[in-house]
């Protein structure tokens, strides 16, 4: 029903509606990998909807929090606007929306914040209380209206004809369903095709947790790499262009000048004169603080990227590798269809030289030769293991079992309940991001310090319940947050630890999760900050820095 609505709408639109339209029904603004980012917070929007209905912050937390959805809330506030456009009131269409919604994107340096405000209550002025609504739900990547891309890949194909295999073929290469739709439209989706500079989306690796596990399920042997703990990149390269994109397919060229200009220099010698001609290629692999052959830890590289100015000085104080583990494109053949053994013996050919250098790798049979692997790789600095089907092709977007992630949690901790955040969508009403604290010591009256939040691991009935309790022992009541008093004890996983000036620990966990809530301890026996500081000493990447510091003191 869904899809025939939405393909009867999409074939009443123009060539200039549409690609806008099936953009917003997939929940986006903006393709993958476009420069545009809108930057709207939440209190920028709280604040121009108050301006415009006069609403006080206790009414607007009143309704938020009764409906725990920015859209509700934006229908509510416009019903009551008492503010009129200097002009008489604009018909908001596609076209119309999409150009002040770019207009905000684009909007940038001194005095931008003001103007992004501004824009957005002039599109609220002229919208209808429904028609905001949605604006809101569209601005903030909450539609829920019961499409996911898949349906409007399907309406695609059906308005126009198309096989809907060949519709999402073609989304996984561009990456761009307001492309798509019209390739689908004009019969082109077979020009759809990989291509440097155009970033297409990742393949993606599914998780494993024990060698015995993965030997019993392939019983074959399997290409065996280390885990780097970097960002995921594609480095493209056509001629001297070089552009590299994140995991999100976002233009990150600017951030990594070094591995741009070791890229625009990789060349192969071309035939009969041995000259040097230039190489075009698509890359996928990961970016890594690296020094003295060993990996740093992520948050070495999370210091280069936050640097508004990237100086000489933090190049060589925060040095990069780019490790390459896989090749979709070179010198104008597409190798997604080829298997990874050919794609490994392309890339062994090309002359990549540091800080571009390929990924180490064996072919492993046994369970002994995978932890061996994992150990090894544990012992460098890396998170673990990815081992990958020999015969698989690259298949973008697609999460499956020719590639599998083999790593363990650092450890767990037991933290208490501090403070806790409202849900939204199908968590409104439910407290379900939680702050949790340690013990600033073993001493079991000291201090509580904060070392983290979390909002995944429990199922949705343990959300309820822990919501019924955590507002039976509310401290303060902040409207979207409370403070509660600290009787909850989690169990928390987590892969690392950093130093982190966000909390009071001094420390934060990356990537916390909720593996248990432990019932049977109370807060006296949650841990303290003297673990949390043992186990952030023992991570391999604190010891392998200490050895270089003492080699370097010698």
């Amino acid at each position: 029903m869904k899809v025939n609505v939405l393909s009867e709408y999409l074939f009443s639109l123009d060539d200039e509606s549409l690609p806008i339209a099936v953009l917003f029904f997939s929940n986006r603004i903006f393709p993958r990998g476009s420069k545009f980012v809108m930057n709207i917070g939440f209190s920028t929007i709280i604040q121009v909807l108050s301006e415009i209905a006069t609403l006080d912050s206790n009414q607007v937390q009143k309704v938020y929090l009764q409906h725990g959805d920015m859209g509700a809330l934006s229908e509510y506030a416009v019903s009551k606007k008492n503010m009129l456009s200097l002009f008489q009131q604009q018909r908001l269409t596609l076209s119309s929306v999409y150009g002040r919604l770019k207009e905000i994107a684009d909007t940038i340096g001194s005095g931008s914040s003001k103007n992004k405000k501004n824009i957005l209550k002039g599109i609220l002025i002229d919208s209808s209380p429904l028609e905001a609504k949605y604006l809101i739900k569209i601005i903030n990547g909450e539609l829920r209206i019961g499409l996911i891309e898949g349906l409007v890949e399907i309406a695609i194909s059906k308005v126009f004809g198309q096989d809907v295999k060949q519709v999402r073929d073609a989304m996984l290469v561009l990456g761009d369903i307001s492309k798509v739709v019209l390739l689908a439209k004009r019969n082109l989706l077979h020009t759809a095709l990989t291509k440097p500079l155009t970033p297409m989306s990742y393949m993606l690796a599914d998780v494993m947790f024990t060698a015995e596990e993965i030997t019993n399920y392939y019983k074959r042997p399997l290409i065996c790499e280390f885990k780097y703990d970097g960002i995921r990149a594609q480095m493209h390269k056509i001629g001297q262009q070089v552009r590299l994109f994140s995991r999100r397919l976002s233009d990150v060229t600017n951030a990594f000048p070094e591995l741009v200009n070791a890229a625009a220099d990789v060349r192969l010698p071309s035939r009969p004169s041995k000259a040097l001609s230039d190489t075009d290629f698509i890359l996928d692999g990961e970016v890594v603080a690296f020094q003295n052959g060993r990996p740093l830890h992520f948050q070495e590289l999370q210091k280069r990227l936050h640097k508004k100015n990237l100086t000489e000085q933090t190049i060589a104080e925060i040095p990069l590798v780019y490790v390459i583990f896989d090749i979709m494109y070179f010198n104008g053949e597409n190798l997604i269809r080829k298997s990874i053994k050919e794609r490994k013996e392309i890339l062994s050919n090309i002359p990549f030289k540091e800080p571009i250098i390929t990924s180490i790798y064996k072919l492993v049979s046994s369970e002994e030769e995978i932890i061996a692997m994992f150990e090894k790789s544990r012992y460098i600095g890396h998170e673990g293991l990815v081992l990958k089907d020999p015969q698989s092709h690259y298949h973008p977007g697609k999460r499956g079992r020719y590639w599998i992630k083999l790593k363990k949690e650092l450890d767990t901790i037991d933290a208490v309940i501090v403070a806790a955040e409202y849900g939204h969508g199908k968590r409104a009403g439910m407290l379900s991001d939680y702050t949790f604290a340690v013990r600033e010591n073993d001493d079991m009256n000291s201090e509580l310090r904060t070392i983290g939040k979390a909002y995944s691991g429990l199922t949705d009935n343990e959300i309820l319940q822990i919501t019924k309790r955590l507002k039976s022992i509310i401290i303060k009541d902040e409207g979207i947050r409370i403070i509660v008093k600290p009787e909850i004890v989690l169990e928390v996983a987590f892969d690392s630890i950093q130093k982190s000036s966000r909390h009071d620990s001094g420390f934060a966990l990356r990537f916390p999760r909720i593996k248990n809530i432990r019932e049977d301890k109370n807060v006296y026996e949650i841990d303290s900050l003297q673990k949390v500081e043992q186990i952030y000493e023992k991570q391999i990447h604190i010891i392998s820095k200490i050895t270089r510091d003492d080699n370097t003191a010698v």
